[in-house]
């Protein structure tokens, strides 16, 4: 998947994000969504790019031509993760609804005090997995650019000082190593593998029957650090309802070697891509990779 997405500025107003948060905060949730149907449709107006990334996947996705409403829809059901991101911030997990698929995998790696990979995409919420992580004392940290979507993430940690310690900051040079000691000790890291930045290693793999390129970096640090690596998702379901699923990827590569063979490589990226199409199918508005993920 192409890199552009990092010099994509970042829009909305700090000012707004940060108003927003307060009065949903002191008037409710119900409030913060009403107010979201509005900037929807400011975005729909006035975002070319988003809007014809979301038609673009949305053909695929629904298997026809996306209406104007389809493009709504997926912009909302984005921007009602992005709202929920803030309650969860301050109450965590106790004002949702949450079926959760496969937490026996989770407790498993716990029992036997062994770290893993924690694989996701931008589909569904992110934090929802932080949240359970501390609810449930599970050891989670996130590997994310800190540069990307600065002004929510400045609202979401000063809602929740402890967000900022639950981030490992990919581009320094010292992330990787952070991440193996933090896995070595028992811990979990949670990376997003749908978007690769500058000259990260890819591979191939076909999504939505065509070629898509995706970053190889959880499947290395798998193979070095010796541990498995576990797809996740947090999927919205509409209303304050939440669907977590967890299965198992992959188990570590035989070899700890960076250089992992192409058929290796091949599996594994295949295999991902084959989830995460899975779960963009079952639920095609919460994939929120509003790029030209194909383009090369």
């Amino acid at each position: 998947m192409t890199g552009d997405w990092v010099s994509h500025r970042e829009r909305g107003s700090a000012t707004l994000i940060k108003a927003l948060a307060f009065l949903s905060l002191r008037i409710g949730r119900p409030f913060g969504r009403a107010i979201l149907y509005p900037i929807c449709a400011y975005f729909v107006a006035f975002a070319p790019r988003a809007r014809r990334a979301s038609q673009q996947y949305l053909s695929l996705a629904l298997g026809r031509p996306p209406t104007i409403l389809d493009v709504f829809r997926h912009l909302h059901v984005h921007a009602s993760v992005l709202l929920d991101r803030i309650f969860i911030m301050v109450d965590g997990t106790r004002r949702f609804d949450l079926r959760i698929e496969g937490l026996d995998l989770i407790e498993h790696q716990t029992r036997s005090k062994q770290g893993c990979i924690l694989l996701g995409a931008h589909i569904g919420s992110f934090d929802i997995l932080r949240s359970l992580a501390d609810e449930h004392d599970v050891s989670v940290k996130v590997m994310m650019y800190l540069n990307m979507s600065q002004k929510f993430n400045q609202v979401l940690e000063a809602l929740n000082p402890s967000f900022a310690d639950s981030i490992i900051p990919l581009g320094d040079p010292m992330s990787l190593i952070a991440a193996g000691q933090f896995v070595r000790d028992g811990g979990m890291v949670a990376i997003l593998g749908d978007r690769t930045v500058g000259d990260e290693k890819t591979a191939d793999a076909e999504f939505f029957g065509r070629p898509a390129s995706f970053p190889i970096g959880p499947l290395v640090l798998s193979a070095v650090l010796q541990v498995p690596v576990l797809f996740f998702v947090g999927l919205y379901e509409g209303s304050n309802s939440y669907r977590i699923r967890f299965e198992k990827l992959s188990d570590p590569p035989a070899s700890r070697s960076r250089e992992l063979p192409n058929e290796v490589v091949a599996a594994w990226v295949g295999r991902y891509a084959q989830c995460l199409e899975h779960c963009c199918r079952a639920s095609p508005y919460n994939w929120f990779n509003f790029f030209d993920v194909w383009r090369r």
